[in-house]
């Protein structure tokens, strides 16, 4: 199984029919201010419109209300700022730090989480869960890593490929690496805004074994407490793939 393709040709994780509007967007709306859902799930707004640009945006303008209409979040060039009640609180969030960042708002507009990368489409990947109150905003540490570690656990856990388990090709397994840190992406909200649907991927590089395997969390999306977990396959079949990573053959 694989990531979609990406618009550097390479093997990257775009959900169907986020790839699909990202193509459309591309030919009928200006970057600089089109709001555009994002790359990895169709449920986020993607902030800074790079992903299939260069890394930069510079006159980059967007506000987006909350589903509450009580919060504005504002991009300016790599800049966010969240406004509520007509005061605006700075952001740790901007396209130098967080590359091709994508928000999720929850139903309840009490938090957001965003899903960025290190350096760019090839990740790492991260997300981030922010609390949202009038006091501004509060990150909630760690909701990712003990999903990523507990993906960690069982890929290790995993037998060697049956395709790659002959003299022939042994080889190629016994030169491979586990390749963590894996990528996490945030899907969607859950159960309100108590829970986050999240996948955690291994990078699509010859170098990894098991590349591009990835499984699927329903997670605490305060705590990062691991609920269930679906295989990529079962995720599909129960949350549809619009907020997922594709599974290639």
């Amino acid at each position: 199984m694989g990531y979609a393709q990406g618009t550097s040709g390479g093997p990257i994780g775009k959900t169907k029919s986020t790839a699909a509007a990202s193509a459309k967007n591309s030919q009928t709306a200006d970057r600089r201010y089109a709001l555009t859902r994002g790359d990895w799930s169709a449920a986020t707004v993607s902030l800074f419109n790079t992903w299939s640009a260069l890394d930069d945006n510079p006159n980059r303008r967007l506000s987006f209300y909350s589903p509450d209409h009580q919060k504005i979040v504002k991009v300016i060039g790599s800049t966010v700022t969240l406004v509520i009640d007509k005061r605006s609180f700075e952001t740790d969030i901007n396209s130098e730090s967080k590359h091709d960042a994508e928000l999720g708002w929850a139903p309840d507009s009490t938090k957001f989480f965003v899903t960025w990368s290190e350096s760019g489409e090839l990740g790492p990947w991260h997300m981030q869960v922010y609390g949202v109150d009038r006091s501004g905003l509060h990150e909630f540490p760690k909701v990712e890593e003990t999903a990523r570690r507990d993906f960690e656990q069982l890929v290790r856990k995993l037998p060697i490929d049956p395709e790659l388990n002959t003299p022939e090709f042994k080889h190629n397994w016994d030169e491979a690496e586990y390749c963590e840190p894996y990528h996490v992406i945030g899907g969607r909200w859950l159960n309100g805004s108590k829970e986050i649907l999240l996948s955690v991927l291994i990078r699509n590089t010859g170098d990894c074994r098991y590349s591009s395997d990835f499984n699927v969390y329903r997670v605490n999306g305060e705590t990062g407490e691991v609920l269930q977990r679906f295989t990529a396959a079962e995720g599909h079949r129960r949350f549809g793939d619009k907020y997922l990573p594709i599974i290639s053959p």
